[in-house]
């Protein structure tokens, strides 16, 4: 029997190797971390920031691990313990994308660490560069994906490029989608789409920028038709303020009245009714009972679980393994089988105000934001720092919206981000030597491990096949009277070799 504990010991090992190797593969889905930042919550979640939840762990790996599961989760941000390098004091999981923009915001502050998603990192930070030469490419900025319903129009915009000489052309094009949708780029305002005849599907398409030294940059914009069943959820679920007890202004649309109505949300939970911007909820609702059955139950659309043991990351897991919309938890109305997606909803307004009750120090995030001329289309001149050069520098405003780093006056530019630099921008394109790993643990290391418990495994198997062999050819004995004798027979006066198996 002992040969063939081994062997499941060994197998053991080799699972328990495995898992390992998936952890690691897990981990090293996230950057290095980025230490010395601390999330500024307010800022974050008023543009579209979620917060997710604020599992009670021990190690940074463990709070990684945590982000994988959890559906949505790009931001993982952990309080040091001082002194110990993996050891943590807190975990907070947040979704820093909304409508294809990295959206939250940091100021520096020690004892904190943060680990963004590969894919988003690549794909929706928007840095500040310092390249050698006086003239860096120009930025292509466009709207914000959109929703909207059938035969609806569109205009999409991509006033917001950036280039400190001046873009000199927009070029529009459709990358994706049905070739009968009809787009047409204004003579006087080429920055402008405006885009008709859509149907139910999907379409994308790219602006590329050119300045005045020729050189071009490019993006993409999405933009969503809905179905009947879409837009039950994004029209006309209920309106959510969610568990958390904080403040921020959102809207919803109300199928009754055909309108987008401002609401309180509290900061975590949302379901797909939920919109940062009046504008983005009137674009995807306005006169969506025209496209529904009946006219707007306010009920939503609600799917019975899918039980296939395989979550999306963006569904919640039941506590019986089926899965259901993550909008859907903490509704007040259960959607899992056995009710968990409505069990300990309290939790997370604790969590969350763990989150709230950071000491964080004077804002001054809006200095390292990418200057922003917003959607409209007016003139003003204002000015916005530039924290590589530390200082101000003048720029067009459109009149509405943008963002922060929007000075009336340049003495009032300078007066506040005075002593803010490069170190202050959140994932830096540099080489940092403080950015931490996010385990402790080599890849390799686990790899040659993992190779050595399969070889062992497949000795010992080849071993214990050799020598069940052997035993099964080996004859029996005749005595002194010719008699057999069985090995059964005589146990007690065998030698027992605790390198055989017993037959």
């Amino acid at each position: 029997m002992r040969p063939l504990i081994t062997i499941v010991v060994m197998v053991a090992s080799f699972w328990l190797v495995y898992s390992d190797l998936y952890g690691q593969s897990c981990l090293d889905n996230f950057t290095k971390g980025m230490p010395n930042f601390v999330l500024e919550l307010n800022d974050s979640v008023s543009n579209g920031a979620t917060f997710l939840t604020s599992p009670n762990l021990d190690r940074v790996r463990d709070c990684l691990s945590a982000c994988c599961r959890v559906p949505a989760c790009n931001l993982a941000l952990v309080e040091q313990d001082p002194g110990h390098d993996d050891i943590i004091k807190s975990c907070f999981l947040l979704n820093c994308v909304y409508k294809q923009e990295f959206v939250c915001k940091f100021v520096r502050k020690e004892g904190f660490v943060n680990y963004v998603t590969l894919d988003v990192n690549g794909k929706y930070m928007q840095r500040w560069e310092e390249k050698e030469g006086e003239d860096d490419p120009p930025i292509a900025r466009v709207s914000r994906d959109v929703k909207t319903q059938p035969n609806q129009e569109v205009t999409l915009s991509g006033i917001e490029s950036w280039d400190k000489e001046g873009i000199e052309k927009y070029e529009w094009s459709l990358i994706s989608g049905d070739p009968d949708v009809v787009y047409e780029q204004g003579a006087d305002q080429p920055a402008y789409l405006q885009v008709s005849n859509l149907l139910q599907g999907q379409y994308v398409f790219e602006l590329v920028v050119t300045d005045t030294a020729g050189q071009q940059s490019s993006a993409t914009v999405t933009i969503s038709v809905l179905t009947k069943e879409e837009t039950e959820e994004y029209c006309h679920s209920p309106k959510k303020v969610g568990k958390c007890r904080g403040s921020f202004t959102r809207w919803w649309y109300n199928p009754e009245v055909n309108e987008c109505e401002e609401f309180v949300f509290g900061g975590c939970m949302p379901n797909h009714n939920n919109y940062v911007r009046k504008e983005d909820c009137r674009q995807t609702c306005i006169n969506s009972n025209e496209h529904t059955d009946g006219h707007g139950s306010g009920k939503g659309r609600r799917l019975q679980p899918v039980c296939d043991g395989k979550c999306l990351r963006t569904q919640y897991r039941c506590a019986d393994g089926c899965c259901i919309d993550a909008a859907l938890q903490c509704d007040d109305t259960p959607d899992c089988t056995d009710s968990s997606d409505e069990l300990s909803c309290e939790n997370y307004d604790k969590e969350f105000r763990k989150l709230q009750e950071l000491d964080v120090p004077n804002n001054k995030a809006r200095c390292v934001e990418l200057p922003d001329t917003g959607p409209c289309r007016a003139a003003f001149s204002r000015w916005y720092f530039d924290p590589l050069t530390k200082k101000c520098m003048g720029f067009t405003y459109g009149g509405c919206m943008g963002n922060r780093n929007n000075f009336v006056h340049e003495h009032d530019c300078e007066d506040f981000c005075r002593g803010i630099s490069e170190r202050d921008i959140f994932g830096a394109n540099k080489e940092n030597p403080s950015a931490q790993e996010a385990s402790s643990g080599s890849a390799e290391v686990a790899i040659a491990v993992f190779l050595g418990i399969c070889i062992l495994v497949v000795l010992a198997v080849i071993g214990y096949c050799c020598m069940k062999k052997k035993r099964s050819n080996r004859k029996p004995q005749a005595n002194a009277n010719n008699t057999v004798v069985h090995p059964t027979e005589d146990m007690e006066h065998l030698v027992y070799n605790r390198t055989t198996k017993p037959v």
